[in-house]
């Protein structure tokens, strides 16, 4: 099974960390693409990163915008298993625990969720945004959410919605 290598998925969170918030959609990608080698692929009229260096099966780079900023982005750190195995599950488990461990070791204790379809790992990073890592039943993904999308969880819970 084909993996994103853990200094590889940390320094495209760093990369994230690290951008001057707030972003449009077009140019979190074009940075991306340019730093990453990855590619800007259109369908339908719009455009979509793809981590082509990877390798993994869905390579597609996931970014979430509002009003023209992005709140967020998320990808996946492993390929997508089949149904899962014992050897699926603890290969994915092994993985998800490498990346919380280097998490803990940059920025302090996690918080955890335990959900009916995923664990989750999280963390309020610096530059007000948060970073997170679920263990799905078939694979491990990062999020990242940017101070925007942060902002709008904040207001959002405040109103109660």
């Amino acid at each position: 099974m084909k993996v994103m290598p853990p200094a590889e998925v940390f320094d495209v969170l760093d990369f994230a960390i690290g951008l001057d918030w707030p972003l449009s959609r077009d140019e979190v990608q074009k940075l991306a693409a340019e730093r990453f080698g990855w590619t800007i692929e259109t369908e339908d009229g719009k455009n979509y990163l793809v981590n082509t260096v990877a390798a993994l099966t869905h390579s597609d780079v996931r970014t979430i915008d509002v009003k023209g900023q992005v709140y967020s982005s998320n990808f996946r750190v492993t390929d997508t298993t089949p149904p899962p195995t014992p050897e699926s599950t603890a290969f994915l488990s092994d993985q998800f625990a490498l990346l919380v461990r280097e998490g803990v070791r940059r920025w302090g204790k996690q918080t955890m969720n335990h959900g009916q379809d995923a664990t989750r790992a999280s963390w309020h990073v610096p530059g007000d945004g948060r970073v997170s890592f679920s263990l799905l039943e078939r694979s491990v993904s990062a999020f990242f959410r940017t101070p925007q999308g942060v902002e709008s969880d904040r207001k959002a819970a405040f109103y109660g919605v």
